[in-house]
């Protein structure tokens, strides 16, 4: 509730600037949440830091102009969009297809790799092809939480496997810890919580990363900058402007330092 109530003093402080920055020469005004760490933190003075922040102020560095952040709830950004409140939403925002129907995207910046976490006593744990990984779990008991695109991707490439879904992530761990199932299937920070705790420290995620470029199709195309329909010559620059960052390395770099390992889609322009 408190975070909740500060994304709300944050985003009121703001607000009332937005219109007037949006227009203002020099200036890109970026809709964030600012209570989603370590992708957006807003502080009571409505000073954000955080990945997407990192991420928002190198593209306006390559663009020579200064970063505006405007604060509100996750919820209201797409919409608040559309009403010119900002330019553009950096805020962990996952290109899909349902949302495409309301705004453009730029190109894809980042996604959190997905892994299967197995016992450390499982072959699979040395492994290091995930065709092969995927063969020997194929026909285990794989956990995933239901209504996922991991849940997609486990269906789609395991086709032999038991898939137990679970309305909750830590309903699949309390299984795995007890052996319930073989496997469980997630992104990466849930592994990091989960392999630090005394519970997890008989596992192992194996270690070849899936990433959303592995196939879209099921695990969606990565997190992008989201853009008001039919702008396509701010579109064109911010695009210019994270494929500048990917190959002086700051889309790894960034994600680096937020994540311990790297986040970044590189640019295929």
């Amino acid at each position: 509730m408190k975070k909740a109530l500060l994304a709300v003093v944050c985003g009121t402080a703001l607000l009332a600037q937005a219109s007037l920055a949006s227009a203002a020469p020099g200036v890109l005004t970026v809709g964030t949440e600012g209570d989603a760490p370590p992708y957006s933190m807003a502080d009571v003075n409505g000073n954000v830091t955080g990945y997407d922040a990192d991420i928002a102020n190198a593209i306006c560095a390559e663009l020579k102009v200064k970063c505006q952040f405007v604060v509100q709830s996750f919820s209201t950004l797409i919409p608040s969009l559309g009403t010119d409140r900002f330019d553009v939403i950096i805020s962990g925002l996952g290109i899909t297809d349902a949302r495409k129907k309301q705004i453009d995207y730029s190109i894809p910046y980042g996604g959190a790799p997905q892994y299967y976490v197995v016992a450390k006593d499982s072959p699979v744990a040395a492994m290091d092809n995930i065709a092969a990984i995927e063969k020997v779990l194929d026909g285990k008991t794989i956990g995933v939480v239901n209504g996922t695109t991991y849940a997609k991707y486990v269906e789609k490439h395991l086709p032999n496997a038991e898939v137990k879904t679970y309305d909750a992530t830590t309903q699949m761990l309390a299984d795995l810890e007890a052996g319930r199932i073989y496997s469980g299937y997630s992104d990466s920070p849930t592994w990091t919580d989960f392999l630090k705790t005394p519970e997890g420290a008989k596992f192992v995620r194996v270690k070849v990363p899936v990433r959303q470029t592995d196939d879209p199709q099921s695990l969606g195309y990565g997190m992008g900058v989201g853009l008001r329909k039919g702008n396509t010559a701010l579109q064109a620059k911010v695009d210019g402007a994270l494929c500048a960052m990917s190959k002086k390395g700051l889309l790894t770099s960034i994600s680096e330092k937020w994540f311990n390992e790297d986040y970044a889609i590189p640019c295929k322009q």
